[in-house]
């Protein structure tokens, strides 16, 4: 009779570590897929997938890195007000990620292309306090970032602003 317990017992814990290692792989399929879309310069199919990613795999490793992607594809393709959604929904799910702070500048830019003053200062105060930085030994430090779209990041924090590199260009400059 015990035999049966254990037998019982061990499906059942089978079954239960099962689902999210499929769930797991899952999602790594798909970010591999947009990854590929991405590279092929397929943004509209690679956008479908990381989109994918957040809608059904949210607990995954790939959903902070995707849904960064969704938001860095609607400002490649110059929907700031969707971008600016998507990079608000970045911040606010992941607000202790140094990929936050690289949102954090999306959204100033977003604000300086829509002339919006009060917003470009509310996002200048967000990343002047997102992390307090000593600077005892170094005037600057760095945090580099590969996106899903294959576009590499580079921010520059200083005491007196935040720079942000994209593919070895400066994109923009938050100063504080």
């Amino acid at each position: 009779m015990m035999k049966w317990y254990v037998i019982i017992l061990s499906l059942l814990l089978q079954g239960g570590f099962a689902v999210p290692c499929v769930r797991a792989s899952e999602a790594g399929l798909e970010w591999q897929q947009a990854i590929a879309s991405a590279k092929q310069g397929e943004s509209d199919f690679a956008y479908m997938d990381f989109h994918s990613i957040t809608e059904f795999y949210p607990d995954s490793r790939f959903a902070m890195p995707s849904a960064f992607a969704v938001g860095e594809y609607y400002f490649l393709h110059n929907n700031f007000s969707m971008a600016a959604d998507a990079f608000e929904r970045f911040y606010n799910r992941y607000p202790h990620a140094q990929e936050s702070l690289i949102a954090l500048v999306y959204l100033y830019k977003i604000a300086q292309i829509q002339q919006k003053p009060g917003l470009m200062k509310k996002y200048r105060k967000q990343a002047a306090t997102f992390r307090r930085l000593t600077f005892i030994f170094n005037e600057q430090k760095y945090f580099k970032y590969t996106s899903g779209f294959q576009r590499r990041y580079k921010l520059v924090y200083t005491i007196d602003k935040v720079g942000l590199y994209v593919n070895g260009r400066l994109f923009t400059e938050v100063p504080f």
